[in-house]
C-alpha cells in the first residue's frame, strides 16, 4: 500500500485511524445484531409460554385504604 508522500505522516495515520474505527464499528454492529436476535428469541419464547387471563378487562383496582390518584 502506498501513501501520498506530500501528506507526510498524516496519510498513514488517517488510514489507520479510519481502518481501526471501521473495524470497531463493524464489531459493535455485529454484537448488537446478534444480541437483538437473542433477545427476540427470548421474547417470543416468553410470549408463547405466557398464559392469558380471560377475566382481565384492563381496569386497575385500588385497595379501599389507598387514596385514588
Amino acid at each position: 500500500m502506498e501513501f501520498a508522500p506530500e501528506l507526510g505522516a498524516w496519510s498513514p495515520a488517517i488510514f489507520w485511524y479510519c481502518a481501526i474505527n471501521a473495524f470497531l464499528s463493524f464489531g459493535f454492529t455485529l454484537v448488537v445484531i446478534v444480541g437483538g436476535f437473542y433477545d427476540l428469541k427470548f421474547l417470543f419464547r416468553a410470549l408463547k409460554a405466557e398464559r392469558t387471563d380471560d377475566t382481565d378487562d384492563g381496569r386497575v383496582q385500588h385497595p379501599p385504604n389507598e387514596p385514588k390518584p
